[in-house]
């Protein structure tokens, strides 16, 4: 009990140190506050899945009418009924450089830039971005030519403080708090803080489509879009057939409902014996109900950043297909799967949209 004692006494004392500025960015509404995070600290939350079952053959839709999900799609983009949310806050700590910001050799392009040229459309660009980059992206967009900036607007992400592995906050070498961004689940929330959704709902808005800044395959397509309208489900969710270097969230059977599992929060069973690997890369109804998303999922991961053991609570984007159920597509990964985790792979994507202009 003592231990517990001096462990929330050192806690809150290293809090009342900290600048105001700091303070009110960690304790914004909808994020991980520092009561939240005392919580989590002395109340950790398991969000394991155990014994996931392998989905059904048929779980996942490949086979569509090519040229009535184009005509759907296309109808939808050009009357503004789709949002185009790009998530760009990945900070890059693997390759030293945020991920919105890398350039793509060849072509002379960032990331970011190619996701804007790849916005089909009228609807409205939804940027989500962390709060230490946003003034750096901002500015990157404003300098690029040929893009519509009326129809972009930014997301903040969330930000807390990373933790030592004994739950104490963790400070860089200038003595100052190791924030970082929470987590792509960010995304419900902030829609809900911002407002956004609400109003693009009110303007006749009814589909949000989500992609990672750093898939440079991922992009408005009205394929898909007509997928997903064709499907009649509420949330889609792009997956590829997983390779045996693949890392991440994998389509699974949990308790009778197909959800994308992150591998970290399989118990008792073998990531790498599914056969369907989550891209990230969603679709929803912009009609649904997103207000409990992201309020108490938050999971604890390890990270060495810098040569430091750090531990952070973050909330996944994957969350929406535990919450409502999912149409699975399908996709050719050469056409809409080419993420960028090292620098090997960045050099191979701009040989590959080079060859393919």
């Amino acid at each position: 009990m003592k231990s517990v004692s001096a462990l929330v006494d050192r806690y809150r004392s290293n809090i009342k140190k900290l600048p105001s500025e700091v303070r009110e960015r960690v304790n914004r509404p909808g994020g991980l506050d520092e009561q939240t995070l005392l919580d989590l600290i002395l109340n950790p939350q398991d969000q394991g899945v155990d014994r996931p079952g392998q989905p059904r053959l048929d779980s996942v839709k490949i086979d569509y009418d090519l040229e009535v999900c184009a005509r759907l799609g296309k109808d939808a983009l050009k009357k503004g009924h789709v949002a185009y949310c790009i998530m760009a806050g990945g900070a890059g700590t693997r390759i030293g450089e945020a991920k919105a910001l890398l350039r793509l050799p060849g072509i002379d392009m960032s990331l970011l830039t190619l996701k804007l040229f790849q916005a089909e459309g009228t609807g409205p660009i939804w940027i989500v971005v962390s709060p230490s980059l946003k003034e750096r992206v901002a500015d990157h967009v404003r300098s690029q030519a040929g893009i519509d900036q009326s129809r972009i607007e930014f997301i903040e992400q969330y930000e807390s403080y990373r933790l030592t592995p004994d739950n104490q906050i963790s400070f860089d070498s200038d003595g100052k708090p190791d924030m970082y961004p929470c987590g792509h689940g960010d995304l419900f929330p902030a829609l809900n803080s911002s407002r956004l959704l609400d109003r693009f709902v009110s303007f006749g808005g009814r589909y949000v489509s989500i992609v990672n800044v750093d898939n440079t395959m991922g992009s408005l397509e009205p394929m898909i879009i007509g997928r997903h309208i064709l499907s009649e489900s509420k949330v889609s969710c792009e997956v590829v057939e997983r390779s045996d270097e693949d890392a991440g969230g994998v389509l699974c059977d949990v308790n009778g409902m197909l959800q994308i599992v992150e591998s970290f929060r399989i118990y008792g069973a073998n990531p790498k014996e599914f056969k369907w690997l989550n891209t990230n890369s969603f679709i929803f109804n912009a009609d649904i109900d997103i207000r409990p998303l992201g309020k108490n999922s938050w999971n604890r991961v390890q990270k060495n950043v810098g040569g430091r053991l750090v531990c952070q609570h973050e909330r996944l984007l994957q969350e929406i297909t535990a919450a409502y159920e999912t149409n699975y597509l399908g996709v050719e990964r050469r056409d809409r799967f080419m993420p960028i985790k090292s620098i090997d792979d960045l050099n191979a994507a701009g040989e590959r949209l080079k060859a393919d202009r």
